[in-house]
């Protein structure tokens, strides 16, 4: 009963996705207006790196045609990172940033690589790289690797 309440759920949640994005000027995440839609593949495999799926995740990304798109990458080193290869992950953050500079969460997810690398300097570099982007330390992306910052040093959560 619970996983047809839970597919239920899902399918009314891709739905009014599908009516937003579709239906109005704002796009269902910052980076869709920017870069495009990846379409239902990349929703798909998304899907997977949220339910830590993270090999499956992996090869549905890579399966994408669109290789060298951010996001894509992003995903594949967050998989990559959760799997336990923090220096591969590393390198494939930093090849999502050389492409989007920009992309505030890659720079969130490259700082919690670094912490896992026990490299609190870079990962503090991150967050300051975050802020200006930011415009503040209001930002989802700013909040969550200071919280893990403030975690690596021994501080209360």
């Amino acid at each position: 009963m619970l996983k047809l309440i839970m597919t239920a759920l899902f399918a009314l949640g891709l739905s009014a996705g599908v009516v937003l994005a579709a239906g109005s000027a704002t796009p269902t995440d910052p980076w869709t207006e920017k870069w495009g839609d990846l379409g239902p593949d990349y929703t798909a495999a998304e899907a997977l790196v949220k339910e830590e799926k993270f090999a499956e995740a992996i090869t549905a990304l890579e399966a994408l045609p669109k290789q060298d798109d951010p996001r894509v990458i992003n995903y594949i080193a967050f998989s990559t990172r959760k799997l336990g290869d923090t220096d591969k992950a590393i390198a494939l953050y930093t090849k999502a940033l050389t492409i989007a500079p920009e992309f505030t969460l890659a720079h969130e997810y490259l700082g919690e690589a670094y912490i896992q690398a026990k490299d609190l300097e870079k990962a503090k570099a991150e967050l300051a790289t975050i802020e200006t982007l930011c415009g503040n330390q209001d930002c989802e992306e700013y909040k969550d690797l200071a919280e893990d910052i403030k975690k690596a040093e021994g501080g209360a959560s």
